[in-house]
């Protein structure tokens, strides 16, 4: 299955093709291929959900030279669920949402938009991404990032235009529907404590929104794909029974 972003076509898969509980959207960490989330995939088809991942721009046998850049993660969520409002063997069903780091921040931030979900789930996501590319930045070159943020900021605003200034929290406020923020102790990709939407957390004022922090022997770090403690999935699994 295909659909467009923009000019390039991206590949889509469907799991649990039979399933009619509703249709879980699967929105892909950086570089991560659909399939790498198959611990949540089997799980959640297991449990009667229907489920729509893809590869974003420029990943594996999606087209596109290369992501772009951060920003274009909301841009591929944005038309995968305008693909889904149009097409007959989909659109009927209620759409719940599940991201991963990047994906995580897809999932909360094109909440901005006026689409029909249910609920969300975000894994380890970051909550800007101007936030994220300074903090990545910093730690790679130090203090000169500085002074090369502007044309670096001003490339991401040419790119992207006003879409590269939404934020994860701006989202969750404005959707006013269920959003659960999984954040691990331990994560040293996007930190508890600077980046994620979990240390933003002071600023959602949606009261459907809740947060699951992870830590001592829960605590996974960055790779959520790779959890391997079944209480969590069970956790997921029951928000969005609650929230369909």
């Amino acid at each position: 299955m295909y659909f467009y972003s923009g000019k390039n076509k991206l590949q889509a898969f469907i799991y649990g093709i039979e399933n009619e509980k509703g249709l879980v959207v699967i929105s892909p960490g950086i570089y991560s291929y659909a399939d790498e989330y198959n611990l949540l995939i089997t799980y959640l088809v297991d449990n009667g959900w229907r489920i729509f991942s893809y590869n974003c721009t420029g990943v594996d046998g999606s087209e596109g030279e290369s992501m772009r850049g951060l920003t274009q993660g909301v841009i591929d969520l944005d038309a995968a669920l305008k693909f889904i409002n149009n097409n007959s063997d989909l659109k009927d069903l209620p759409v719940l949402l599940a991201g991963f780091s990047w994906g995580g921040y897809s999932v909360c931030a094109v909440l901005n938009y006026d689409h029909q979900i249910k609920a969300v789930v975000s894994f380890a996501g970051f909550n800007s991404t101007q936030e994220v590319m300074e903090y990545q930045a910093v730690a790679e070159v130090g203090g000169i990032y500085h002074l090369m943020s502007p044309q670096i900021w001003a490339i991401e605003k040419q790119l992207f235009g006003d879409t590269a200034k939404l934020t994860a929290v701006d989202g969750i406020n404005k959707s006013g529907i269920p959003v659960m923020i999984v954040q691990c102790s331990d994560d040293d990709v996007i930190p508890a404590n600077s980046v994620s939407i979990y240390a933003h957390r002071n600023n959602i004022t949606n009261h459907k929104a809740e947060t699951v922090y992870l830590e001592g022997e829960d605590a996974y770090g960055h790779y959520f794909k790779l959890y391997p403690k079944i209480e969590l999935y069970e956790k997921v699994n029951d928000f969005f029974d609650k929230n369909k």
